[in-house]
């Protein structure tokens, strides 16, 4: 089985949010929403040397697009792509799959862009996204 089709079974099957395989096998699994398991794998592992790291997530927006370089994946699926993720993931090199592809990412709210994808914006550096996501992150865990 090769590593795309196992992360995308096990999103499919295991109630995930994000799931990375490699070597056909899974090797990180999150039910956390947005880009957070993405930052959380980069920490743990850094940045992946197997060819055939693969992705699956339920959403991927141009943020989540740059992590995934950073990350060194090499492939993914996505239940919902962003047209800014992937013209990210075509200038990378990065196949990738999807079930729907819109324009942006909503806000949960539906009422305007994900925060995310407004951070993304004119961001070509995947260190600076990171650097980015994990400002705006600690300010969220400082608010709650």
């Amino acid at each position: 089985m090769s590593s795309l089709e196992a992360a995308k079974l096990t999103l499919a099957d295991g109630g995930y949010t994000c799931v990375i395989a490699s070597g056909g096998k899974v090797v990180f699994t999150s039910k956390e929403r947005g880009v957070k398991p993405l930052v959380d794998y980069y920490h743990q592992r850094g940045q992946s040397r197997q060819e055939d790291t693969a992705l699956a997530d339920k959403v991927i927006g141009r943020a989540a697009a740059l992590l995934a370089r950073l990350a060194g994946i090499r492939e993914l699926y996505a239940g919902v792509i962003s047209a800014g993720a992937l013209e990210e993931l075509d200038r990378a090199g990065i196949p990738a799959r999807y079930e729907t592809k819109t324009e942006a990412i909503r806000n949960r709210a539906g009422t305007g862009l994900c925060p995310m994808e407004q951070l993304s914006q004119g961001v070509e550096d995947p260190e600076e996204m990171l650097a980015r996501v994990e400002r705006f992150l600690a300010e969220q865990s400082g608010r709650s």
